[in-house]
């Protein structure tokens, strides 16, 4: 089961200073899969290749930090932006589609050895606490990045950390199988040093953004310093809750007698329940629409602000209290 808590961790990243343009190295767990998790994988990097290749384009074509007139900054919004949301789509697609088979072959670890005892397995089980709270920012950046269409400059900023968190978090993932498959043998693993303590330092809550220049006959302006009112920099998302207990369920009992079909399902444990959601979308419609097309009995739409479960009438007043919203 891919467990999420809901961190907003995103609000230790700053929205304005890019931390650097090149991405982590990806990682591939040295362990033997079977045909079909071989072949979802060969797409999976695939697709992750492509990513790369778009992104060194991105680099050397159009540098975030060469923007300081507003001429340059519509050439790159005409022709980088869409190369921007085509690189973070196949990270996205990519990345998650590796972290979804490293974490069912995890998951398959224990339903193999559930009468074991298990022991000297903490390091695999912090690995996958790691990887569920960096793929959680991950969505939250994502959802922030989705705020600046056609704002190259602030889109890269914010996709850049998106994917890098997900390249970390499927890392993290591939390390945890890896010990699995060792077990009950324990290796001094000769893994490279993690590189999200510098690549994501702690930055205060203040929203730093470059102020580009709004008229094309002005003269430059330097970066001004924004401070934000909470509500500009709220998140909020939509899901739709298909399961809760008070007691953990697995993913193979929720597939098969809850919902079957292919949707990331995360695992959020909050208020004493264990909660499964599937989905994430900034506008509420297209929840409902999802809501509408899985036809899940007693599945409703949640709504999220900032990492905190919230009533939707909160932020949806359009909400119509006939839908399954809570």
């Amino acid at each position: 089961m891919i467990r999420l808590p809901i961190i907003a961790l995103f609000l230790l990243f700053s929205t304005g200073v890019l931390f650097g343009k090149e991405l982590p190295t990806g990682y591939d767990a040295p362990v033997v899969f079977g045909k079909i998790d071989q072949m979802k994988l060969k797409k999976a990097n695939e697709m992750i290749s492509e990513g790369r290749t778009i992104w060194a384009r991105l680099n050397s074509e159009y540098n975030p930090e060469n923007v300081n007139s507003y001429k340059t900054d519509s050439i790159y919004n005409k022709n980088a932006y869409p190369l921007l949301i085509k690189a973070a789509k196949l990270f996205q697609d990519g990345n998650n589609l590796k972290f979804v088979v490293y974490r069912s072959n995890c998951d398959d670890f224990y339903k193999k050895h559930r009468y074991d005892h298990t022991a000297g397995l903490e390091d695999a089980k912090k690995f996958q606490k790691q990887s569920s709270s960096y793929l959680d920012s991950a969505l939250l950046n994502r959802l922030a990045a989705t705020n600046y269409i056609n704002q190259y400059v602030l889109a890269y900023n914010r996709f850049y950390e998106a994917i890098s968190l997900e390249i970390i978090a499927t890392k993290k993932e591939a390390r945890a199988l890896q010990i699995y498959r060792d077990w009950p043998a324990h290796y001094a693993y000769d893994w490279d040093p993690d590189v999200e303590a510098n690549l994501f330092a702690v930055k205060p809550k203040v929203i730093e953004e470059k102020i580009l220049e709004t008229k094309p006959d002005s003269a430059p302006k330097a970066p001004q310093l924004v401070v934000s009112n909470p509500s500009d920099t709220a998140i909020i998302f939509y899901s739709i809750q298909v399961a809760a207990h008070t007691i953990p369920l697995t993913e193979s009992h929720i597939r098969t007698s809850i919902y079957t079909g292919p949707m990331m399902i995360r695992e959020i444990h909050e208020d004493g329940w264990y909660k499964y959601l599937i989905g994430h979308y900034k506008n509420l419609n297209e929840a409902v629409d999802l809501l509408n097309r899985i036809k899940v009995e007693k599945a409703f739409v949640v709504a999220y602000k900032n990492g905190k479960r919230v009533n939707i009438k909160s932020v949806s007043p359009e909400a119509n209290p006939n839908d399954k919203t809570k």
